[in-house]
């Protein structure tokens, strides 16, 4: 029942600390881990709730893994995403519909932050990145687009 800032506080102290990482932070506060190794990176981001006006506020944080960007719009790709998209057992693929039309994947993951522990966390980390660096070569070939690593 902690606050934004003090997950997030916790989740830089287990990343630094106890996982070893080299951790980046954005302007918004997001967290950001890359590996060399990797198509893509981890993005932990964090949010309250109160779900009753009696229960305390929770905070959640949101571990994500950019898949692919500029994908064409087509309805074998929606459905892939309603369809298999959704069918993992940690974490989900979520669409998000640019202006021009075109469609960035992210995966996902959320977890409650007020009993987070190391390994609860490295586990979704390790993960959602790997799920993530996995499929977006798999949907770059079926679906086209750009991965993280990919220029502009």
């Amino acid at each position: 029942m902690g606050t934004i800032a003090e997950s997030r506080a916790k989740v830089m102290k287990i990343l630094t600390d106890a996982m070893d990482l080299n951790v980046n932070v954005g302007k918004d506060d997001k967290l950001m881990v890359r590996f060399d190794d990797s198509s893509t990176a981890v993005f932990f981001n964090f949010s309250e709730q109160t779900f009753d006006g009696k229960a305390p506020t929770q905070t959640f944080v949101h571990i994500t893994a950019p898949m692919l960007r500029d994908i064409p719009a087509s309805e074998e790709l929606y459905k892939w995403v309603a369809v298999n998209g959704t069918g993992f057992r940690i974490g989900c693929v979520e669409a998000f519909e640019n202006e021009d039309k075109t469609v960035f994947l992210h995966y996902k993951y959320v977890l409650l932050a007020d009993f987070l522990d190391e390994d609860e966390l490295s586990t979704a980390m390790w993960t959602v990145l790997f799920t993530a660096d996995n499929l977006d070569d798999e949907l770059q070939k079926q679906f086209g687009g750009k991965r993280f690593v990919d220029e502009n």
